[in-house]
This record gives structure tokens, C-alpha cells and sequence, in this order.
């Protein structure tokens, strides 16, 4: 007997589990075709990844080794998926399971299990508001690619992007109304609030990438509903000698600093999860930064995680991309 289960698959990035899987872990992302398109991929991506990950992984694990010696990205995808779990109970015969990109549990040991337990419908859910072939691109080509694999041909719904959800972008706005009172001067004017966003090089969006036109409209109307009266989207991550999306999130704090801000609350607009670059790169990294160039008081806004309605939104988007029978 065939289940009619569904099953949700929460797709995330995935990151290292111990300081020892900081390399493999990013050989998995630079021998990903979606992000890094080389000529003759088939020969030359692994001895690219390869490279690029022994070159890579001193700085990125001193990285994770300041945070605990792991990426807590998978512990937040399970809570959340174990929270909307209790969320669709009672609405339908939903079955919710984590699917990492580049470390486990990888793309191929999930098509694995739903195979085994004779899922015939999978809705992939991936955990990036914002559409980009890089990110929710890639997640559901691995999926397709593993199915194929496998011989495993469920039904496969995908939702595609979500940055115009109401209740993330309210659950955004809750977050940042919360966060801007532990400030000494808690008055919004008096606050410079900075929507960091994952960077994208140039080229991509050139390509006709919907990302930068995603995170800028999730901006929009974030901005809108708060009304502070100083925001601006800037871009952290890059890597490479690329031109990538401007304004990159570092120069706009020297900028801000210069211009005399005291207080700055900083929110990771294109991350729903914490891992590495919330709490490293901008938790640690650019607090420093901040610091040394005369901010006294800057904030990073956790990421939304677990947060009742961001659940409340993944709720919708799975009831609405497939109702239950």
C-alpha cells in the first residue's frame, strides 16, 4: 500500500558539524554546478573544489571554531521543522523531514528514506524567501538529480520563493520593533538599522537572477510596515575577485560610521536560520568593525528561526501549495 503522506522537505544550506567537516563541507559547495559554472564542469569541478576548499578551510573553520566548533544551522532547521510539525497537525496527513544542500543529511540519504517509506507526493520547501538559482535553484536540481538516481519518481511541488509572505515579513517586523528597545536610546530615529542580505556576484544577476529584485521588494515592505526613519540594504559574503552586489554590508558601516551613527541594529534579511554568517561574520566579525570605527552600541537581530510566526507562515505556504486530500 502506497502512503499518502505528504512529505515536507525543509531545504537549508547545511553547514559543518565539527571543525574536521569544515573542509569537506566546502568542497560539497564549490563542486556544486549551480553556483560555480566552470568550462568542461565535468572535468574540472572536483579539481576546482578541491582546491578551493584545502585553500579556504583555515580561515572559514577559525570561523566556526568561535562559535561553538560546529554550525548550529541543522539543530535550527530541526526545530523548526519539528515546529511546524505540531503546526499541521490535525490538517493533514503531513510527514515534515530536513534536507541539507552540502552536509548531512545530504540530498541523496533523504530521496533515500522517503523512497523506503513509499512517500508518493513531496512538497520541497526550501528555507530561502528569496528565489535565487544558487540557493532554492540548486536544492531542487540535487533533489531532481537524486530521484533520477535512485529511480524514485514521487510527485514534486516545489515552492519557489515566499518573500511576500505575510506573516514572515510581520514575523521580520516583530523582530526588529523587539530588538530596537534594548538600545540605551531606543528611539527609532536615533537607530541606524542595516537589512544585510547574502551577496550575489553581479554576473548572476545580470543572467536574469530574480534574487537582488526579491530581497530589495522583502526591504521595501519590511521598511514600510516599521517606518524607521534611517534603513539601508547592503550585502556581506563575497568572495573572489568578482564584482558583486553592491553596497557590500562592511563599507556602508565604515560610511555610517563616519557620518557620527552610535547605534546600529544590523538584520540578516535573506536568513531565516542562524549559522556561521549571522553569527560569525556579522555577530563577531563586523561588531569588531563597528567598534573600532566608533559605533558604541551595535546589534545583530537573531535570525527569525523558531520564531511563532514564521512557523505560522510555513504553515500557510505548505497548506497552500498542497491541501490535503
Amino acid at each position: 500500500m502506497m502512503s499518502e503522506r505528504v512529505a515536507v522537505v525543509l531545504c537549508n544550506l547545511g553547514g559543518p558539524d565539527s571543525l574536521e567537516a569544515v573542509r569537506p563541507f566546502l568542497f560539497n559547495l564549490f563542486s556544486d554546478p549551480d553556483i560555480f559554472r566552470l568550462p568542461l564542469g565535468w572535468l574540472t569541478q572536483r579539481p576546482f573544489a578541491s582546491l578551493i576548499a584545502r585553500r579556504r578551510a583555515p580561515e572559514a573553520a577559525a570561523g566556526y571554531a568561535a562559535i561553538g566548533g560546529k554550525s548550529p544551522i541543522l539543530e535550527f532547521t530541526c526545530a523548526q521543522a519539528e515546529a511546524l510539525q505540531q503546526a499541521l497537525k490535525g490538517r493533514g496527513n503531513y510527514d515534515v523531514h530536513v534536507c541539507m544542500r552540502y552536509w548531512h543529511p545530504l540530498t541523496s540519504e533523504v530521496v533515500t528514506r522517503l523512497k523506503e517509506k513509499n512517500f508518493t507526493r513531496v512538497l520541497l520547501l526550501p528555507l530561502y524567501p528569496q528565489y535565487s538559482i544558487t540557493t532554492t535553484g540548486s536544492a531542487y536540481n540535487e533533489f531532481q538529480r537524486q530521484c533520477d538516481r535512485q529511480h524514485y519518481h514521487p510527485v514534486i511541488t516545489l515552492v519557489r520563493q515566499w518573500y511576500d509572505q505575510p506573516d514572515y515579513q510581520g514575523a521580520i517586523v516583530e523582530t526588529l520593533l523587539a530588538e530596537g528597545k534594548k538600545f540605551p536610546d531606543p528611539d527609532p530615529a536615533r537607530i541606524e538599522l542595516l537589512f544585510s542580505a547574502h551577496g550575489l556576484p553581479q554576473k548572476i544577476v545580470n543572467g536574469g537572477d530574480p534574487y537582488e529584485r526579491q530581497i530589495r521588494a522583502t526591504y521595501e515592505a519590511v521598511s514600510a510596515q516599521l517606518n524607521w526613519p534611517h534603513t539601508t540594504l547592503c550585502y556581506q559574503s563575497r568572495v573572489g575577485p568578482l564584482e558583486w552586489l553592491r553596497p557590500y554590508t562592511d563599507d556602508v558601516i565604515r560610511d555610517k560610521a563616519k557620518a557620527g551613527v552610535k547605534q546600529m541594529l544590523v538584520y540578516p534579511i535573506a536568513f531565516v536560520s542562524d549559522h556561521v554568517e549571522t553569527l560569525f561574520e556579522l555577530g563577531i566579525t563586523y561588531a569588531e568593525l563597528a567598534r573600532a570605527q566608533g559605533i558604541t552600541h551595535y546589534r545583530v537581530v537573531p535570525a527569525l528561526n523558531t520564531h511563532p510566526r514564521f512557523i505560522a507562515a510555513l504553515k500557510t505556504l505548505v497548506l497552500n501549495a498542497m491541501p490535503a486530500p
